[in-house]
């Protein structure tokens, strides 16, 4: 545990610098946009890329190591290993590493842990209000633990987030031929084809209440559908650890729901009065944030974190740039002061019960930094 109290005081610490040291830059009459310092937003996101890269019994860790040691060096035989996976793009990522760059697994892991994370960074510099908001946000919520957690799909996660752009500037084949290659390193990716047509609209508008009525019709038939979910983790690589997880799997903690649901609802109660500042950027994260929240609830009523909660995180790290936008745009400066105050106290126990309670303490074990906490 104490390597992630450090990430998270790290992270906030080079976070607050980044405001303070930040430009305003204009970008429309009387609208001024924050610009940190690159570098130093690097600095923030180095401490959580370097411990994701440089673990070794974290989670489903050891399972990825055993895969990883497994692949050929060189691709004369990548044929053998393409023929029966359901990640052809991870493979052929994986086997390029260890061909051309490295075999040692420590480095691996941190190729990915470091697309992830500066994934993450450049969508936070791009579309964030309040850098060091949003930094806080994602540690204390914890999302920050798919780095170190089913690693393939949050990778996906984090460059389809990196690359909004594509979404409001209408790039709809640079999209969809960048979600078809991410699909090939987590076949999940594919969902996010036809969000792109869900996503980019007016929030609150009767495509709003399609994504609502469509997700209660999946609760209907979430039991079913589940049921095939869970024979094809039985039959892969990674049922020993599914297995292991799968025994105290109750779905998505109800305080993550909670506070998931603030920016929806705040959004839905001010959309009339601030509907004239939303940025294609924010009309995409309203979006975003609704269905994260649907697949959160389905995930509490069907008792499933492992295959329906890992779902909303393609989702639910909007919320990192809608809540700050959202109390910067809503509230006057005294009641935005006492908001902020009340949200980070509210993220911050939910960061202890998630990790100290939830998950009773989230071990962290590196051969390579000689540290090992249960």
């Amino acid at each position: 545990m104490p390597v992630y109290y450090f990430i998270f005081g790290w992270t906030v610490f080079w976070g607050c610098i980044a405001n303070m040291t930040a430009r305003h830059i204009q970008i429309r009459e009387n609208i001024y946009k924050q610009r940190i310092n690159i570098l130093i937003g690097i600095i923030a996101f180095s401490a959580v890329i370097i411990f994701s890269g440089l673990r070794s019994g974290v989670a489903d860790t050891p399972v990825y190591i055993s895969q990883f040691e497994g692949f050929p060096v060189g691709f004369s035989r990548i044929g053998e290993f393409l023929k029966d996976s359901d990640d052809p793009g991870f493979v052929i990522f994986s086997v390029f590493i260890k061909t051309y760059i490295s075999t040692d697994y420590n480095v691996w892991l941190f190729i990915i842990a470091a697309i992830s994370g500066i994934s993450v960074l450049i969508g936070f510099y791009q579309y964030s209000s309040n850098f060091a908001l949003s930094c806080f946000m994602f540690i204390a919520s914890s999302q920050f633990t798919w780095m170190f957690n089913g690693i393939r799909q949050y990778m996906v996660v984090c460059i389809l987030f990196a690359c909004m752009s594509f979404i409001y500037r209408r790039k709809i084949l640079n999209y969809i031929i960048l979600v078809i290659l991410l699909s090939t390193v987590h076949k999940t990716a594919i969902v996010m084809i036809p969000i792109y047509f869900i996503v980019y609209g007016e929030p609150w508008n009767k495509r709003t209440v399609l994504i609502i009525f469509i997700i209660l019709l999946c609760m209907l038939f979430a039991s079913n559908t589940l049921n095939i979910f869970d024979t094809i983790m039985q039959q892969s690589d990674y049922a020993v650890g599914y297995n292991e997880f799968k025994k105290n799997d109750d779905g998505v903690n109800i305080f993550t729901i909670l506070i998931s649901l603030v920016p929806v609802l705040l959004s839905f109660f001010t959309k009339n009065t601030i509907k004239d500042k939303y940025t294609p950027q924010i009309k995409i994260s309203i979006n975003m944030s609704i269905i994260a929240v649907c697949i959160y609830i389905i995930s509490k009523l069907t008792h499933s974190g492992i295959l329906v909660g890992r779902m909303a995180t393609y989702f639910s790290i909007y919320n990192f740039i809608l809540l700050p936008w959202l109390i910067d745009n809503i509230f006057e400066k005294n009641e935005r002061r006492l908001i902020k105050y009340v949200m980070i106290v509210c993220y911050i126990v939910l960061f202890y019960y998630q990790m100290e309670i939830a998950w009773g303490g989230y071990i962290y074990i590196s051969e390579i930094l000689n540290l090992k906490y249960h």
